[in-house]
Protein backbone atom coordinates (compact mmCIF):
# COMPACT_ATOMS: atom_id res chain seq x y z
CA UNK A 1 0.00 0.00 0.00
CA UNK A 2 1.39 3.09 -1.13
CA UNK A 3 1.01 5.98 2.06
CA UNK A 4 2.96 9.11 2.82
CA UNK A 5 5.22 10.19 5.75
CA UNK A 6 5.00 13.72 6.59
CA UNK A 7 7.34 15.34 9.04
CA UNK A 8 7.75 18.54 10.43
CA UNK A 9 10.51 20.36 11.93
CA UNK A 10 10.41 23.83 13.04
CA UNK A 11 13.21 26.33 13.84
CA UNK A 12 15.72 23.45 13.13
CA UNK A 13 19.40 24.55 13.30
CA UNK A 14 22.84 22.86 13.56
CA UNK A 15 23.46 24.00 17.22
CA UNK A 16 20.37 22.72 19.03
CA UNK A 17 20.85 19.44 21.16
CA UNK A 18 18.41 16.98 19.62
CA UNK A 19 20.51 17.34 16.24
CA UNK A 20 23.66 17.53 17.64
CA UNK A 21 23.59 14.00 19.75
CA UNK A 22 26.53 11.64 18.23
CA UNK A 23 25.46 8.21 15.99
CA UNK A 24 26.28 6.33 18.80
CA UNK A 25 23.79 7.99 21.25
CA UNK A 26 21.01 6.99 18.99
CA UNK A 27 18.92 4.08 19.62
CA UNK A 28 19.65 0.90 17.71
CA UNK A 29 16.30 0.05 17.09
CA UNK A 30 13.09 2.33 16.65
CA UNK A 31 10.25 1.35 19.44
CA UNK A 32 8.19 -1.54 18.72
CA UNK A 33 5.22 0.54 17.01
CA UNK A 34 3.11 -0.40 14.32
CA UNK A 35 4.97 -0.81 10.76
CA UNK A 36 3.97 3.11 9.73
CA UNK A 37 4.97 4.45 12.86
CA UNK A 38 8.46 2.28 12.92
CA UNK A 39 8.84 3.89 9.57
CA UNK A 40 8.39 7.40 10.88
CA UNK A 41 11.09 6.62 13.42
CA UNK A 42 13.91 6.02 11.02
CA UNK A 43 12.81 8.68 8.54
CA UNK A 44 12.37 11.57 11.24
CA UNK A 45 16.20 9.96 12.57
CA UNK A 46 17.39 10.51 9.21
CA UNK A 47 16.26 13.56 8.10
CA UNK A 48 17.61 15.25 11.98
CA UNK A 49 21.09 14.00 10.89
CA UNK A 50 21.14 15.29 7.43
CA UNK A 51 19.97 18.57 8.56
CA UNK A 52 22.88 18.69 10.81
CA UNK A 53 25.54 17.31 8.15
CA UNK A 54 24.00 19.64 5.47
CA UNK A 55 22.78 22.93 6.79
CA UNK A 56 23.75 25.58 8.87
CA UNK A 57 20.20 26.39 9.94
CA UNK A 58 16.43 26.36 8.59
CA UNK A 59 13.25 28.17 10.19
CA UNK A 60 10.69 25.56 8.56
CA UNK A 61 11.13 22.17 6.67
CA UNK A 62 8.22 19.49 5.72
CA UNK A 63 9.31 16.38 4.41
CA UNK A 64 7.06 14.06 2.78
CA UNK A 65 7.88 10.46 1.77
CA UNK A 66 5.87 9.24 -0.37
CA UNK A 67 6.00 5.26 -0.91
CA UNK A 68 5.32 1.82 -0.20
CA UNK A 69 6.13 0.50 3.14
CA UNK A 70 7.78 -3.13 1.50
CA UNK A 71 9.78 -0.37 -0.89
CA UNK A 72 10.80 1.87 1.99
CA UNK A 73 12.23 -1.37 3.67
CA UNK A 74 14.06 -2.46 0.93
CA UNK A 75 15.99 0.54 1.54
CA UNK A 76 13.78 2.61 -1.49
CA UNK A 77 12.25 5.47 -1.64
CA UNK A 78 10.24 6.12 -4.51
CA UNK A 79 9.73 10.35 -4.12
CA UNK A 80 10.75 12.28 -1.53
CA UNK A 81 9.47 16.09 -1.43
CA UNK A 82 11.12 18.39 0.82
CA UNK A 83 10.03 22.46 0.95
CA UNK A 84 11.60 24.78 3.92
CA UNK A 85 11.69 28.02 4.70
CA UNK A 86 14.54 30.24 6.24
CA UNK A 87 17.68 28.10 4.70
CA UNK A 88 21.17 28.37 5.19
CA UNK A 89 22.91 26.15 3.04
CA UNK A 90 27.12 27.04 3.34
CA UNK A 91 26.45 30.52 3.98
CA UNK A 92 23.50 31.03 0.94
CA UNK A 93 20.59 32.59 2.78
CA UNK A 94 17.24 31.04 0.98
CA UNK A 95 14.01 32.49 1.66
CA UNK A 96 12.31 29.13 0.35
CA UNK A 97 13.14 26.16 -1.55
CA UNK A 98 11.20 22.98 -2.97
CA UNK A 99 13.19 20.07 -3.76
CA UNK A 100 11.66 16.50 -5.19
CA UNK A 101 14.13 13.75 -5.34
CA UNK A 102 13.28 10.20 -7.14
CA UNK A 103 14.51 6.56 -7.29
CA UNK A 104 15.77 7.33 -3.71
CA UNK A 105 17.89 3.89 -2.86
CA UNK A 106 19.35 4.68 1.31
CA UNK A 107 21.53 2.32 3.76
CA UNK A 108 18.48 1.63 5.48
CA UNK A 109 20.02 -1.21 7.61
CA UNK A 110 22.89 0.85 8.81
CA UNK A 111 20.35 3.70 10.06
CA UNK A 112 18.44 1.01 12.01
CA UNK A 113 21.76 0.50 13.59
CA UNK A 114 21.82 4.14 14.31
CA UNK A 115 24.29 5.03 11.58
CA UNK A 116 24.36 8.07 9.10
CA UNK A 117 21.84 8.05 5.94
CA UNK A 118 24.35 7.48 2.71
CA UNK A 119 22.96 7.70 -0.73
CA UNK A 120 23.66 4.57 -2.37
CA UNK A 121 23.49 5.82 -6.35
CA UNK A 122 23.35 9.30 -7.65
CA UNK A 123 19.76 11.23 -7.23
CA UNK A 124 17.89 13.15 -9.77
CA UNK A 125 16.32 16.21 -8.17
CA UNK A 126 14.24 19.00 -9.06
CA UNK A 127 14.44 22.31 -7.64
CA UNK A 128 12.92 25.38 -6.98
CA UNK A 129 14.37 28.08 -5.17
CA UNK A 130 13.44 32.18 -3.80
CA UNK A 131 16.11 34.32 -3.10
CA UNK A 132 15.71 37.82 -1.95
CA UNK A 133 17.52 41.07 -1.44
CA UNK A 134 17.84 40.63 2.14
CA UNK A 135 19.19 36.81 1.06
CA UNK A 136 21.25 38.17 -1.41
CA UNK A 137 23.03 40.81 1.23
CA UNK A 138 23.34 38.17 3.84
CA UNK A 139 25.09 35.81 1.27
CA UNK A 140 27.65 38.32 0.17
CA UNK A 141 28.98 37.95 3.13
CA UNK A 142 29.63 34.75 3.37
CA UNK A 143 32.68 33.10 1.65
CA UNK A 144 30.71 31.07 -0.79
CA UNK A 145 29.53 33.55 -2.93
CA UNK A 146 32.57 35.87 -2.79
CA UNK A 147 34.63 32.78 -3.85
CA UNK A 148 32.47 32.68 -6.87
CA UNK A 149 32.13 36.82 -7.68
CA UNK A 150 36.01 37.57 -6.74
CA UNK A 151 37.96 35.36 -10.04
CA UNK A 152 34.62 36.04 -12.29
CA UNK A 153 35.19 39.64 -12.30
CA UNK A 154 38.91 39.72 -10.64
CA UNK A 155 40.93 39.65 -14.56
CA UNK A 156 38.87 42.58 -15.96
CA UNK A 157 38.93 44.85 -12.52
CA UNK A 158 42.51 45.15 -12.97
CA UNK A 159 42.45 45.37 -16.50
CA UNK A 160 40.29 48.69 -16.01
CA UNK A 161 41.72 50.29 -13.40
CA UNK A 162 45.46 49.11 -14.11
CA UNK A 163 46.23 48.00 -10.81
CA UNK A 164 50.06 48.03 -10.31
CA UNK A 165 49.80 44.92 -7.45
CA UNK A 166 47.33 42.92 -6.46
CA UNK A 167 44.50 44.42 -4.43
CA UNK A 168 41.83 42.55 -2.15
CA UNK A 169 38.30 42.70 -2.90
CA UNK A 170 35.58 42.62 -0.33
CA UNK A 171 31.92 42.24 -1.02
CA UNK A 172 29.82 43.86 1.21
CA UNK A 173 26.09 44.33 0.01
CA UNK A 174 23.26 43.73 -2.97
CA UNK A 175 20.35 45.04 -4.88
CA UNK A 176 18.34 43.00 -7.21
CA UNK A 177 17.01 45.52 -9.65
CA UNK A 178 13.78 43.38 -11.01
CA UNK A 179 12.31 46.15 -13.18
CA UNK A 180 15.87 45.94 -14.81
CA UNK A 181 16.55 42.53 -14.32
CA UNK A 182 19.64 43.62 -13.00
CA UNK A 183 21.84 42.78 -9.78
CA UNK A 184 24.10 45.64 -7.84
CA UNK A 185 26.95 44.79 -6.26
CA UNK A 186 28.91 47.09 -4.13
CA UNK A 187 32.15 46.27 -2.64
CA UNK A 188 35.71 47.76 -1.81
CA UNK A 189 39.41 47.25 -2.56
CA UNK A 190 42.46 47.65 -0.88
CA UNK A 191 46.18 47.36 -0.99
CA UNK A 192 49.46 47.66 1.32
CA UNK A 193 49.91 51.34 -0.09
CA UNK A 194 46.20 52.05 -1.17
CA UNK A 195 43.48 52.73 1.30
CA UNK A 196 39.84 51.14 0.51
CA UNK A 197 38.27 52.00 -2.18
CA UNK A 198 34.25 51.84 -2.90
CA UNK A 199 32.79 50.79 -6.00
CA UNK A 200 29.69 49.72 -7.73
CA UNK A 201 29.20 46.41 -10.05
CA UNK A 202 26.27 46.65 -11.82
CA UNK A 203 25.61 43.37 -14.21
CA UNK A 204 22.52 41.90 -16.05
CA UNK A 205 22.07 38.08 -15.14
CA UNK A 206 20.56 35.43 -17.43
CA UNK A 207 20.01 31.83 -18.03
CA UNK A 208 22.77 31.03 -21.38
CA UNK A 209 22.05 27.46 -21.43
CA UNK A 210 20.97 25.06 -18.85
CA UNK A 211 24.84 24.59 -16.95
CA UNK A 212 25.54 28.44 -17.45
CA UNK A 213 24.83 32.11 -16.01
CA UNK A 214 25.93 34.35 -18.13
CA UNK A 215 26.65 38.19 -16.14
CA UNK A 216 25.46 40.38 -19.15
CA UNK A 217 26.76 44.09 -19.73
CA UNK A 218 28.47 44.23 -16.77
CA UNK A 219 29.87 48.17 -15.21
CA UNK A 220 31.85 49.02 -12.72
CA UNK A 221 31.90 52.57 -11.17
CA UNK A 222 34.24 53.56 -8.19
CA UNK A 223 31.76 55.98 -5.50
CA UNK A 224 34.78 58.13 -5.80
CA UNK A 225 34.34 59.17 -9.76
CA UNK A 226 31.35 59.29 -11.77
CA UNK A 227 33.06 57.62 -14.69
CA UNK A 228 31.17 54.42 -15.45
CA UNK A 229 33.53 51.87 -16.79
CA UNK A 230 31.90 48.93 -19.16
CA UNK A 231 33.26 45.44 -18.77
CA UNK A 232 32.69 42.19 -20.84
CA UNK A 233 30.23 39.10 -20.44
CA UNK A 234 31.12 37.03 -17.81
CA UNK A 235 30.06 32.91 -18.38
CA UNK A 236 29.85 31.04 -15.11
CA UNK A 237 29.85 27.51 -15.51
CA UNK A 238 27.70 25.46 -12.81
CA UNK A 239 29.04 22.15 -13.61
CA UNK A 240 27.52 19.21 -15.83
CA UNK A 241 24.84 18.12 -12.23
CA UNK A 242 23.00 21.25 -12.77
CA UNK A 243 20.75 21.92 -15.71
CA UNK A 244 18.51 25.18 -15.01
CA UNK A 245 14.83 25.51 -16.49
CA UNK A 246 13.85 28.99 -15.26
CA UNK A 247 15.60 31.89 -14.10
CA UNK A 248 13.64 35.22 -13.33
CA UNK A 249 13.54 38.31 -11.68
CA UNK A 250 10.40 38.94 -9.39
CA UNK A 251 9.70 42.10 -7.34
CA UNK A 252 10.35 39.89 -4.44
CA UNK A 253 13.51 38.51 -5.65
CA UNK A 254 15.04 36.22 -7.58
CA UNK A 255 13.64 32.85 -8.46
CA UNK A 256 15.23 29.80 -9.62
CA UNK A 257 14.49 26.07 -11.24
CA UNK A 258 15.74 23.32 -12.62
CA UNK A 259 17.67 20.09 -11.96
CA UNK A 260 20.49 18.52 -10.07
CA UNK A 261 22.28 15.62 -9.65
CA UNK A 262 22.71 14.23 -5.90
CA UNK A 263 25.81 12.06 -6.22
CA UNK A 264 26.31 9.48 -2.97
Amino acid sequence: MREKEIIKLTSVSSDRPELSQSEEDLPLTPPSRPTRSRLGWVLSSAVQLWLRSQVESVDELEVQINGGDRQILQGVIPQVSLSGSGAIYQGLHLSTLELQGTGIQVNLRDILRGKSLHLQHPVPVVARLHLTEADLNSSMRSPLLADVFTPLFFPQFADALSWDSEPTLTWEGAAILSSEETLSLRGSFHTPSQAAQPFLLQTGLQLGNPSELHFVNPTIQLLSDSGVIPLKTVILPLGSDVALSELSFTTSGLICQGQLTVLP
